[in-house]
């Protein structure tokens, strides 16, 4: 806009020394039609917004997809209806995307939009991390016929794109398989494991007969379930640390997304396997065993690393209540003494717990934790090895 004022007044500039070396009266015409003309066209362009907001100034945003693979371009397109009966000469569009880890092809679009009519701008994102993202334009501009003045008009509400990880094959973690029985053969979700009760709650049809407490249903009068907790060797607890990150916001864009690639890997070979995974994070709560991938992966990719308090604490939490489980899987991004601590405490228990850590691990830590049955790994030297043994 401050570029059309200065070419505004440059043509004043030129008309008044026309006028001083020639005064002639076309040359006063022009200039009174030069000096009227900013009035004329911020006359209609105030016309035209009282009749938009009037009649509408509708904006339809939309995505083509909701959910894309990392490097896979969405394309979202914005349309703006004008109902009034003047134009709108000039409608500009500004996606100045903030998120570092967004790409759009094209950051500002110019639109004429007739009178009774609808134009559309569509720009083109795409991220290379995965992650929830809101996409919208952070600006919308209506000019007047000259570009001298301009009214910023509401925006949309942003359309929520989610950018998934990749799914890296992994044949082999080193878990229990010794009480899946046939369930694993056959790759069918295994019975409920009924050494632990977890709660007792109203008797539902789909519940067995033999589950019912017949004291506590004696007592309130009514029929009372028992819930069981699955503690058994076909069931996988899987534990992230989602916690804030700290560092820069690339160092913490490539470590979310490396943590999150090996979340859905893993639970990709453990679903495969028949395994029932459960995921736990901070946030999360009371998280049920889930058999089908296509769910965890739902719920692994729409998590967010913005999780509040001491995730040190959480991960003792979670190890007291699964103490009892053979199968623990977490992903921690750093390995602190706090978390070694832990781990060694209830480690050593005949469980088979595993550790992969995306920051840098000391040697004594990683001699503390094979001291106390704790398997540690490095999850970019596991799909390295699978590729290897593809290769080969």
């Amino acid at each position: 806009m401050a570029k059309n004022w200065l070419v505004y007044g440059m043509v004043v500039f030129t008309l008044l020394i026309f006028i001083f070396l020639r005064p002639l009266p076309m040359t006063y015409w022009a200039l009174y039609a030069v000096l009227l003309a900013p009035l004329v066209s911020l006359f209609f362009a105030l016309v035209s917004s009282l009749q938009s907001r009037k009649h509408g100034f509708a904006m339809t945003a939309a995505l083509d997809s909701s959910q894309v693979e990392k490097g896979q371009l969405a394309r979202y397109t914005l349309t703006i209806q004008n109902h009034s009966i003047f134009p709108h000469f000039c409608v500009r569009v500004c996606f100045q995307v903030e998120q570092a880890a967004l790409f759009v092809d094209c950051r500002e679009s110019s639109l004429f939009v007739p009178a009774r009519k609808c134009a559309s701008a569509t720009v083109s994102v795409r991220s290379n991390y995965r992650g929830n993202y809101a996409i919208g334009p952070d600006a919308i501009f209506l000019y007047d016929c000259l570009g001298l003045f301009r009214w910023k008009k509401r925006l949309p509400p942003p359309r929520p794109l989610c950018v998934v990880p990749w799914i890296y094959p992994i044949s082999a973690l080193p878990l229990d398989t010794g009480h899946r029985g046939e369930a694993a053969a056959t790759n069918q979700i295994p019975q409920a494991d009924y050494s632990e009760i977890s709660d007792l709650r109203q008797y539902r049809p789909s519940d067995s007969f033999r589950n019912i407490h017949w004291k506590a249903s004696a007592k309130r009068g009514e029929l009372i379930s028992k819930h069981f907790q699955d503690t058994g060797a076909h069931t996988v607890f899987l534990c992230i640390d989602n916690s804030v990150m700290q560092g820069s916001d690339e160092a913490a864009l490539v470590l979310e997304d490396q943590m999150m690639d090996a979340l859905v890997s893993v639970m990709a070979h453990c679903t495969e396997r028949g395994y029932r995974t459960v995921l736990h994070h901070m946030g999360a709560h009371n998280p049920a065993p889930v058999a089908d991938f296509h769910r965890l992966f739902q719920t692994a990719a729409h998590l967010d690393f913005d999780g509040s308090g001491n995730f040190d604490g959480y991960l003792l939490s979670f190890l007291h209540t699964y103490r009892t489980c053979a199968n623990l899987i977490l992903l921690l991004q750093e390995l602190t003494p706090a978390t070694v601590s832990a781990l060694q405490s209830y480690g050593a228990r005949g469980q088979h717990v595993l550790v992969f850590s995306f920051g840098e691990v000391e040697t004594a830590h990683m001699k503390q934790l094979q001291q106390a049955g704790v398997t540690c790994l490095d999850f970019c030297n596991v799909i390295q090895k699978e590729a290897a043994d593809e290769n080969t």
